[in-house]
């Protein structure tokens, strides 16, 4: 099966290969296409288009947004079924998180200073299990979370410089992880935005090996 893939940016690109390849490994990446926060809204369309073609796989944060299925909703209307929308809560730096025990490892950091999941209502009536962070996700990790690392080599990759929002060489440090280090099986258990995603390519994958 080919797809295309969308994100805002390099890291959320290697996630939703990861979240591929976790799901199958006859899935073949035609291209990414990047579109970043405030292109989101003007390219939806388009992606949904394409889809009709090939099944196109995206990935965006929520931010401000209160509800998933609510924040897709607004953006679209009939929406295609090969058209994988797939909204982080809050962020997909949360859903990396949520594998508390190989981020602990891999970034030098004693778990008990990594966030836990608990349940939470994001606009519907339903609990859902997503990570407790206290801030915007990609903040709390490199304004404070990284900071308690023993390797002084990830801190001066993450922590941004004066006046930057991340730290100098974020994607370069990240992407190894995410490759290399970050468990889907543990951290889907910590983050129902991620379980979904996960559940959409699966059921994606099934339907056209029915085909």
């Amino acid at each position: 099966m080919k797809v295309y893939i969308a994100g805002e940016d390099i890291v959320s690109f290697e996630i939703i290969r990861k979240a591929l390849a976790y799901c199958s490994k006859d899935v073949e990446i035609i291209s990414p296409l990047p579109a970043r926060g405030g292109q989101i809204k003007s390219k939806i369309a388009e992606f949904n288009r394409l889809s009709s073609a090939y099944p196109v796989i995206l990935l965006t944060d929520l931010d401000a947004a209160q509800c998933a299925p609510q924040f897709v909703r607004q953006l679209i209307h009939n929406k295609s079924k090969d058209f994988i929308f797939n909204v982080a809560v809050d962020e997909a730096e949360a859903w990396l998180m949520a594998d508390r025990d190989g981020f602990s490892e891999y970034f030098s950091i004693k778990k008990e200073y990594l966030p836990r999941s608990f349940q939470t209502k994001q606009g519907g009536h339903n609990f859902v299990t997503e990570m407790n962070i206290p801030y915007k996700s990609s903040m709390y990790l490199t304004h404070n979370l990284i900071t308690k690392s023993r390797k002084s080599e990830f801190i001066q990759q993450l922590k941004p410089k004066k006046g930057a929002a991340k730290g100098p060489e974020y994607n370069s440090c990240m992407i190894p992880f995410i490759q290399n280090k970050w468990n889907i099986s543990c951290a889907r258990k910590n983050t129902d935005s991620l379980n979904r995603m996960i559940l959409r390519i699966e059921e994606l994958i099934k339907s056209k090996i029915v085909k």
